[in-house]
């Protein structure tokens, strides 16, 4: 009895038929390059012949009828496998002639064997007989059988290859434009390769098997439709991205190796017994179905499977012998490690079309600072942080977008969610130096939207180990610059002092004989005056210039705070109150003596001051000297505050971090620069700290802290005093 088609399968198969078939003519319909419309029309339109020849095979009441139509299947499918071939080489590209010259061989070859499998399509050689009728119809194969079903394999692989080449060096607008369809196809040409898989495991080609593999290539049909409808093929051109060199001996081994696997279990299968026959099945398809739960499952599993794909499987997408010459053009060892920084990201933004990029180095005091990059991102970058501690022990860049796929990497996105908002960013490289972690290099998204590859970031790993190396060899350079510069100074202050301590010999001496000489007594109160005033700016000043060279020695003793805010605002020629414009406020919340270096601790206060009252535009504005403690309790000694604010010009973020207390630095005409190094380095003496917060326009403000400074109690007796 013959096993009828089911009216739902021949209604599959002909809505198949009917919608390749109306792909093809609306492809023809919308136009587009000549070339690439012949082909893909032609594709799609044998595609609707070979569904309509499937359903011939299902209606056939007799095994002589269905071996006519498998013939004319077998015909079809040798056409059309060349006819796919050649559409996935031009598929948009711009010069589709250009793509069939690059291609010639191989599609001559396959053209060759086109024709020969057409022309053995008739004969017992490649379909035996059919047995059975309908729904239940055995296509057996013939002595080339298996052969001809290796050479539509092979064709179905090559046309795989070119259309994920094509879509992988596309721009990421192309991309977005060209993936539905490119899914849709390539879901349909695995349902095709599943049928013929198991064709050549078992010998024969069953009709319910064409009739199934007709619902995927349905499903497919519709996207792909939509897409064309949307847009015409010549609207999908593809230009290159950047300079491709293709390698695909690989791939050719992988379709060799697959081939080779199939050939070997079609021989096997036949000779084995029905049970040992399912034991290999189900061994194969747990080996494959377990792999894929691996991948799907474990993102480490995943990221190396793919590491080894991209790198051997893929197109290379860099002519790195170029690339590595912008690069070491790029890069300049010999300037500052802020311009290297700028240069860095220029190069950058050039090779991976990146937005922007952020750089963090370490400083001197072994600290991660932010070189370059967003003010909104944090200032420095603790060892403990978890993308730091990653980056030290892989010593390898991280793509951010794999922390949606690996649970290990989640604390990394919580403590560095505030940066990589403020950049966008995308992926972080360390900055390596003998194997030591220097640096952290931020890149943003790509301009393009493009997702960083694997090629990419490990193309920008050999990339930052260039930009460590020239950020290295920069700060060595400074650092003997400076010590140059120290010892310049200290062989130049040699001389100087001896000089200046000549002077104040002399006006010591011009003040002992005006006390016993001059008559006139309110010359004399004015001569002294004056000559006391040079003696004091000339001894300070050579104080000054010799404590550059060492560091100071401070002894510190109790003082009261208020005289000691007294005498600077003296000292600066400042008096608390408003005049001419100038508004001066001095508030010291210290009842009790503070224990530091009386000495020292004015030059502070007056360097501190002078500086508030010379960043004033034209004398006015505001100048607020606040003294008070930061209690420790407990019985131990607290931190003694003193903050200096003004409302003046105000200081950049660089000039802050690169130039403000570096000595012999200064932006006044005529000044030496080592006021604020001195500065530092009283406040170092008595183990203390000083912050800086300005921005230009907005004025600047220094917190000094020194701890200890502030006797147990002090802060107690003032919190009562206010409270009474």
């Amino acid at each position: 009895m013959v096993a009828l088609a089911s009216p739902v399968q021949v209604g599959v198969v002909s809505a198949t038929a009917l919608l390749m078939a109306w792909i093809g003519l609306l492809v023809l319909l919308r136009g587009g390059h000549w070339l690439t419309t012949l082909f893909f029309a032609s594709s799609f339109l044998v595609l609707a012949g070979f569904e309509a020849g499937v359903i011939g095979l299902l209606q056939a009441d007799a095994p002589a009828g269905g071996r006519m139509w498998a013939t004319y299947l077998a015909g079809v499918s040798a056409l059309a496998s060349w006819l796919w071939l050649c559409m996935s080489v031009v598929l948009a590209r711009p010069d589709p002639w250009q793509q069939i010259r690059n291609a010639g061989a191989y599609l001559a070859l396959a053209l060759a064997g086109c024709v020969a499998m057409f022309a053995a399509s008739d004969t017992p050689f490649i379909v035996r007989e059919v047995q059975g009728a309908g729904g239940g119809a055995v296509v057996v194969l013939g002595g080339m059988g298996k052969v001809y079903l290796m050479y539509l394999v092979v064709v179905m692989v090559a046309v795989l290859m070119n259309l994920e080449r094509m879509l992988r060096t596309a721009p990421a607008s192309a991309q977005k434009r060209l993936r539905a369809m490119f899914l849709a196809i390539l879901f349909g040409i695995l349902s095709q390769l599943l049928v013929v898989s198991g064709g050549l495991l078992y010998g024969g080609l069953r009709a319910d098997w064409m009739s199934a593999s007709a619902a995927p290539l349905f499903a497919g049909g519709v996207v792909t439709s939509f897409a064309l409808a949307r847009r015409r093929l010549s609207d999908m051109s593809v230009p290159l991205a950047r300079p491709v060199i293709y390698y695909s001996s690989v791939s050719l081994t992988l379709a060799g190796a697959f081939l080779l696997t199939m050939a070997v279990l079609s021989k096997v299968l036949p000779v084995l017994t029905p049970e040992w026959k399912r034991v290999v099945g189900v061994v194969f398809y747990l080996l494959v179905g377990g792999g894929g739960l691996l991948l799907a499952a474990s993102p480490r599993a995943s990221r190396a499977v793919k590491r080894f794909i991209d790198r051997n499987f893929y197109a290379n997408r860099y002519d790195y012998r170029r690339e590595w010459e912008r690069v070491t053009n790029a890069i300049t060892p010999a300037a500052s490690p802020q311009e290297i920084a700028r240069q860095a990201e220029t190069l950058l933004c050039s090779l991976f079309e990146t937005r922007r990029t952020a750089l963090y180095l370490r400083d001197d005091e072994g600290v991660l600072r932010r070189l370059h990059g967003p003010a909104a991102m944090p200032a420095t970058l603790d060892d403990a942080n978890p993308l730091i501690m990653r980056l030290r022990a892989t010593a390898a860049p991280v793509a951010l977008a794999e922390v949606a796929q690996d649970i290990d990497l989640i604390p990394l996105a919580v403590e560095n969610r505030g940066a990589v908002q403020a950049l966008e960013a995308a992926v972080v490289a360390p900055l390596l130096v003998g194997g030591d972690l220097v640096g952290a290099l931020w890149l943003a998204e790509k301009r393009t939207d493009e997702d960083y590859s694997l090629e990419d970031v490990e193309f920008l790993s050999a990339v930052s180990r260039q930009i460590a190396a020239a950020l290295w060899f920069a700060r060595q350079a400074e650092a003997l610059a400076r010590a140059r510069q120290l010892e310049s100074f200290n062989r130049l202050a040699s001389y100087v002092l001896h000089d200046i301590k000549n002077h104040v010999s002399g006006l010591s001496l011009v003040v002992e004989n005006a006390r016993r000489h001059m008559a006139n007594p309110d010359f004399q109160r004015d001569a002294l005056a004056v000559v006391e005033r040079t003696v004091r700016a000339l001894r300070e000043l050579m104080g000054q210039v010799s404590s550059v060279a060492r560091p100071p020695e401070v002894r510190p003793a109790p003082c009261d705070a208020g005289e000691l805010v007294a005498a600077a605002l003296a000292a600066t020629g400042l008096a608390p109150g408003v005049r001419d414009g100038l508004d001066v406020r001095a508030d010291v919340r210290l009842s009790g003596p503070v224990i530091v270096d009386h000495g020292h601790l004015l030059r502070v206060l007056v360097n501190l001051l002078t500086n508030a009252r010379e960043a004033l535009p034209g004398g006015h504005g505001e100048i607020v000297l606040d003294v008070g403690t930061d209690d420790a309790g407990g019985g131990r000694d607290g931190t003694l505050v003193l903050e200096v604010r003004d409302t003046g010009r105000g200081m950049s973020e660089e000039f802050i971090r690169q130039e403000l207390f570096r000595p012999f630095s200064t932006t006044k005409p005529g000044g030496l620069g080592i006021g604020l190094a001195q500065v530092r380095s009283v406040i170092q003496a008595h183990g203390g700290t000083i912050d800086v917060r300005s921005r230009p326009g907005e004025g600047t403000t220094f917190v000094v802290r020194l701890p200890g400074a502030v006797p147990h109690g002090a802060g107690e007796r003032r919190a009562a005093e206010h409270a009474g």
